[in-house]
């Protein structure tokens, strides 16, 4: 039986998703792919074992228990990113199935990004990723299906350098300097050199091809609803659907017989916000065993925030994400993460104030999947 299960986060991100993806992964990790939907390079999932804590960009978070990665046409991939953090996992042997659409972020959309970032402050993670979005909207294009050619790459990278040669004309001479400063030692034969040595990583597939081979596809959202580019809060928002939009239209088009859809949606037992943007104006909290937090103060998004929960906008997330599946019968769990930070938090007081019903609640007490417990049934 053809399961699928969608990891979405209430929030602005950060609440949880690689934890429950680990969590999920785990049921049956030899039957089981981890599809990536949105989003891409720029996330950062934390999963913990007894053996390693790390944080996942271009790899899965079911990756830890040999479980594959399938990123699709909706994401972005980053070869010397997942070079690095191949050979990081290696003794995992950690392995990638990419749509032969899926966008490839360059050197150049990272320093475009930045040199804007400074300037703009959306709260950014300077990595790239909407500048790559933009600038496939703009149909200039690198795809994972060009990564195999040399000399199809050295042609789109140039392509690549002349778009933004041009787009650099319109801006300040602060975003210029800057913009050239981030390349000053940059060469494309870097880049190239990346491409070509991640093929030992990924195949180039649809999941439609992968369909039949496995029988619980895991759905591994990015960021949060609330930072979705149709319900977020302009300009903080991301460019991409961080609802299970995507997630739904994949599941319609490639995988015919499924038995059941399950989404989990996560947050953590107070609100956060990595970056610039609106929070709700809720209480101070007081956090213990927090001294791993994976989030910290950088130099694009900034401070990491923390507020008590707003009920009323997990009910928002919650009536927006409702939108893109009425016409589908979902079991909805709600995973929520960090309560041993927060002692004192009542999941029943929270459950009263929210508008859906969940067929399961569950609650983590700590950063390994074995923290996690069943709260409601």
């Amino acid at each position: 039986m053809i399961r699928c299960s969608l990891v979405i986060d209430l929030g602005f991100g950060d609440a949880g998703k690689g934890l429950t993806t680990d969590f999920l992964a785990s049921q049956h990790p030899e039957k089981s792919l981890v599809v990536r939907f949105s989003g891409g390079h720029q996330i950062g999932h934390t999963v913990s074992t007894e053996k390693l804590t790390h944080t996942f960009s271009n790899f899965g978070s079911g990756t830890l228990l040999g479980v594959p990665t399938y990123y699709s046409e909706y994401t972005t991939l980053f070869p010397p990113a997942i070079l690095d953090e191949g050979e990081f996992l290696k003794t995992y042997q950690p392995k990638l199935y990419v749509h032969p659409l899926a966008m490839i972020t360059t050197i150049y959309d990272i320093a475009y990004n930045r040199a804007l970032e400074k300037q703009q402050n959306h709260g950014s993670c300077g990595l790239g990723f909407g500048t790559t979005i933009a600038r496939n909207k703009e149909e200039v294009y690198l795809y994972a299906n060009d990564l195999q050619f040399k000399w199809v790459l050295k042609q789109r990278l140039q392509s690549i350098k002349t778009y933004y040669d041009t787009k650099l004309k319109s801006q300040s001479k602060s975003v210029q300097a800057y913009y050239k400063n981030e390349l000053k030692d940059y060469k494309d034969d870097y880049f190239i050199d990346s491409c070509l040595a991640i093929q030992k990583f990924y195949s180039v597939a649809t999941l439609s091809a992968l369909s039949t081979t496995f029988e619980h596809f895991i759905f591994e959202g990015s960021q949060g609803i609330l930072l979705d580019t149709q319900h977020g809060f302009h300009p903080h928002t991301t460019w991409s659907y961080t609802t299970s939009k995507n997630a739904i239209q994949l599941i319609k088009n490639h995988i015919k017989t499924i038995s059941e859809i399950d989404i989990y949606y996560v947050s953590r037992c107070y609100q956060t916000r990595h970056g610039n943007g609106p929070m709700a104006e809720t209480e101070a909290v007081t956090l213990q065993n927090n001294e791993n937090e994976a989030n910290v103060t950088n130099e694009f998004q900034g401070e990491f925030r923390t507020q008590s929960l707003a009920p009323e906008l997990l009910n928002y997330a919650l009536s927006c994400d409702a939108i893109h599946h009425q016409d589908l019968n979902i079991n909805k769990h709600f995973m929520l993460t960090c309560l041993d930070q927060l002692p004192h938090f009542s999941f029943n007081n929270l459950l009263q104030k929210l508008d859906t019903t969940f067929h399961t609640v569950y609650g983590s007490y700590g950063p390994k999947r074995e923290c996690i417990q069943k709260l409601l049934d």
